[in-house]
């Protein structure tokens, strides 16, 4: 589309059959976002999907800058795979497509980053091997691309962009270096698209990737937004005729009120157990803080008393010691005298001996 024919804002779109908002209220439809699970494969996995799978895809590998697919020749929704299995389970791919020049696609929508590399390389590995066909050449065997929307916390918060790709390589001497391009892993992080482009405007609108991850996280909401990313973008228009088969679909009818029931649930027994949790520390807190209570009072008494032990027995010794010092000094003085006088008399002093005597009595007293 050339540049003077694309609109330039949403007040230039025009009318596409969408279920909108207040239709979807009217006729008692749930509001399901076409990254649930079950809607995104029921939207892109059909045969009837072809279009619109095919200018998401293409919009994706362009971005990446990996050769966009020619044509679909089969495309199929949950693919379950019959090599190998996880936890007792055999995978089961969102999206499975075989284009045109030996090339195959598992095209997925997944909320939840844990082990999505790993989970990647096993789908990888099993699309390969099986449309490997006996007897195939090396240089011959398909290449295989997995592409994820990964709708929650983005796996390289770090960075601004929203497309990271992964090729088996060399690493020699500090180089990175391609060893094949037959494996390719396509990560788009949505949760980037969400904050960064959470209005429609032109930037969005000249960008067909841009406009359809708004399309998927916002812009369904809005028909006038739809209608406005349709308009700029006519491979995209087959998407509302899409969107309503599945919201009128009663199989993703039915899985996203059991979505939404066993989220009900989750968060009712997370909500319990945090409010036990916070009980429980509240309750050891203010045990802890009487138990506390209790150990400083008697650790307090205990102090106290062996530091009153210890004053008492220092003030004791200090005091004992005065007093010895004094009433040994007077024993002294007494001693001293009764040895004088009975020197005297013993030299026939004895007048002396009677006046001593006599003044130590008087001193005495």
């Amino acid at each position: 589309m050339s540049e003077k024919n694309r609109p330039s804002s949403i007040d230039k779109a025009q009318a596409h059959p969408y279920p909108d908002m207040s239709y979807r209220e009217a006729e008692g439809i749930p509001n399901i976002e076409p990254l649930f699970n079950d809607a995104f494969i029921r939207i892109f996995g059909r045969e009837e999907s072809r279009g619109i799978t095919r200018s998401l895809i293409n919009a994706v590998l362009s971005h990446a800058n990996i050769e966009p697919i020619d044509e679909i020749v089969s495309i199929e929704a949950e693919h379950t795979s019959l090599e190998g299995s996880i936890n007792c389970k055999a995978p089961r791919m969102d999206v499975r497509i075989i284009a045109t020049n030996r090339r195959v696609i598992d095209f997925e929508a997944q909320c939840y980053p844990e082990d999505i590399e790993n989970r990647s390389l096993l789908y990888a590995s099993q699309l390969m091997s099986a449309n490997t066909m006996r007897g195939t050449k090396f240089k011959d065997i398909p290449q295989v691309i997995v592409i994820t929307l990964l709708d929650d916390a983005a796996l390289f918060p770090d960075t601004s962009e929203y497309v990271s790709t992964c090729q088996l390589g060399w690493h020699n001497d500090g180089k990175q270096i391609q060893a094949t391009d037959r494996m390719l892993f396509v990560l788009v992080e949505l949760e980037k698209v969400r904050k960064r482009y959470n209005l429609l405007d032109d930037e969005v609108l000249g960008d067909e990737l841009l406009s359809w991850l708004y399309l998927l996280t916002s812009g369904f909401n809005k028909s006038e937004e739809a209608s406005a990313i349709m308009d700029a973008f006519p491979d995209i228009e087959e998407f509302a005729k899409m969107y309503g088969y599945a919201l009128n679909d009663p199989k993703v009818v039915r899985a996203y009120a059991d979505f939404e029931s066993a989220e009900r649930e989750y968060q009712s027994r997370k909500d319990y157990f945090e409010r036990v949790e916070r009980e429980a520390k509240e309750r050891g807190f203010k045990q802890g803080q009487e138990e506390g209570l209790e150990i400083g009072i008697e650790q307090g008494l205990q102090q106290g008393l062996e530091q009153g032990l210890q004053q008492g027995l220092q003030q004791g010794l200090q005091q004992g010691l005065q007093q010895g010092l004094q009433q040994g000094l007077q024993r002294g003085l007494e001693q001293g005298l009764e040895q004088s006088i009975a020197a005297l008399r013993a030299v026939g002093m004895d007048e002396a001996a009677d006046l001593l005597e006599h003044q130590a009595g008087t001193n005495r007293a």
